[in-house]
């Protein structure tokens, strides 16, 4: 990539387009700001060998939400590359979006709703002391001087196995909600034996009331057709309850349905996402989408048809049935996302927390950065009595 020397900074080509790279002499880090769908994905794709990255900053992921979803909400995608000066190494990658949010220009991690965790990217460079953590925050915060707000939401503790540096970071809450997670050791017949007789005399009732109902079926949409089709029983079956309940339906908006969409095909064939289906009487009577990434399955999506089948619990049956398959295949740990979804109820699932961090970057943001502080301090306080969702059921 070209370089044009412009003193304390640069411009440097990526992908047919411009970033800025804001360094010094006397800086140990360069970070360097890829703004618009295009450069940032260019620039990802560049710089992908030897990251670590949760499921929902992966280059699959943001793919799709920085060219569907981001132009509907009117949301600049933003990628920040922070590089090793002496090693010339990646260090660190923040997949942002850039929005206003009244007055204040908002720099958070790219979620729009439908990405449950954020968190950086971490690269080959290993920073593990305080003061080079220290520098390279400085370094992003130099290339972010037109942001008035910097909002880091439902970070985990570690990225792919490695501590998350901005974990350590001045002014680091604990998030609202924590997320729920199992892991399963070897059989999820022995798992759920574990966790207690009467749960599991539960689970064998309701598997065994279905498969005495014609035609049993339960598989994973691999095929365009069967994605179409178990996607489309998602949606009416999802529509149906939003109905019930007089509740906005999120998927009414085009940019969230060409969003879910486009996943669940370029998704799948990326082997990132993964859409199953239970069957009765020849009718999808549950479903369930999520995404396959290091191991572990993220609950995202699921449906049922409707009160008639509720004497089957099938939206736990098809769980039950999807763990049994992804543990078929080496997948063991099972991540139902933030907040108390009806799903982990008795699965025996153990709380992972979550932290924000939100730093205003002039006097006008410090308001809302003190109201997000005084909100997740009280978050914290009653997270034992609170139940949050922010994703279709």
């Amino acid at each position: 990539m070209a370089t044009i020397d412009t003193g304390e900074g640069a411009f440097r080509r990526a992908g047919g387009g411009w970033s800025r790279v804001l360094s010094s002499r006397n800086h140990r880090f360069i970070a360097e700001i890829f703004d618009g769908a295009d450069d940032a994905l260019a620039a990802y794709e560049a710089v992908e060998p030897g990251l670590a990255a949760n499921g929902f900053q992966t280059l699959d992921w943001l793919t799709v939400l920085y060219e569907e979803l981001a132009p509907a909400r009117k949301a600049m995608p933003r990628l920040v590359v922070v590089t090793e000066r002496a090693s010339g190494e990646v260090a660190l990658v923040l997949p942002l979006l850039v929005k206003k949010e009244g007055i204040l220009r908002v720099a958070s991690f790219a979620d729009l709703g439908v990405s449950l965790y954020g968190g950086p990217i971490l690269g080959p460079a290993r920073i593990t002391d305080q003061g080079a953590t220290r520098n390279l925050w400085r370094s992003v915060r130099r290339a972010m001087h037109d942001i008035d707000l910097i909002r880091f939401e439902r970070m985990p503790a570690e990225i792919a196995g490695r501590p998350n540096p901005l974990r350590a970071r001045a002014g680091v809450l604990p998030a609202k909600t924590s997320a729920s997670a199992l892991t399963v050791p070897d059989r999820v017949e022995t798992y759920l034996r574990g966790i207690g007789t009467k749960y599991r005399k539960e689970v064998e009732r309701c598997h065994r009331r279905w498969q005495e109902e014609s035609a049993p079926r339960f598989y994973r949409a691999e095929t365009a057709d069967e994605i179409a089709h178990v996607y489309l029983a998602f949606e009416e079956q999802h529509a149906q309850r939003q109905a019930s309940l007089h509740e906005a339906n999120s998927l009414d908006e085009p940019g969230y349905r060409a969003f879910y969409e486009r996943l669940a095909i370029d998704g799948s064939n990326a082997g990132l996402s993964a859409l199953f289906a239970l069957e009765a009487n020849g009718e999808i009577i549950a479903t369930l989408f999520g995404i396959v990434h290091e191991g572990t399955f993220t609950r995202l999506l699921s449906s049922t048809a409707g009160k008639e089948w509720a004497h089957l619990s099938p939206g736990r049956l098809v769980m039950i049935e999807a763990m049994n398959y992804f543990v078929g295949e080496g997948v063991r740990r099972f991540d139902m996302g933030p907040g108390k979804h009806p799903l982990a109820r008795g699965f025996g699932v153990k709380p992972v927390p979550l932290y924000d961090l939100v730093v205003p970057m002039d006097a006008i943001a410090v308001p809302r950065a003190l109201f997000h502080g005084v909100r997740a301090r009280l978050g914290a306080k009653w997270a034992p009595t609170r139940h949050a969702s922010r994703w279709p059921a």
